[in-house]
């Protein structure tokens, strides 16, 4: 599942987390990102007339979603 993070901020390039040097947003497990795509696997346990009821989504309720694609294994 994709989705954009329309609350993460976009300004920040540098970030300092507690008790470490600052460092570059791409260095970070931060969701504050440039690009506030993300991706989640997801099990997909209803599809139904009103939407799709998914387990495992890490995401904010209201979270715009921007695509739903299949996994493929490696």
């Amino acid at each position: 599942m994709l989705y954009w993070m329309h609350l993460a901020r976009r300004d920040l390039l540098v970030q300092a987390p507690k008790e470490r040097a600052p460092s570059g947003t791409f260095a970070l497990r931060s969701p504050n990102r440039p690009n506030p795509i993300a991706s989640s696997v997801v099990d997909v346990v209803a599809v139904d007339a009103d939407g799709v009821t998914v387990r495992g989504l890490d995401c904010v309720d209201g979270t715009p979603l921007v695509d739903l694609k299949p996994a493929r294994a490696a």
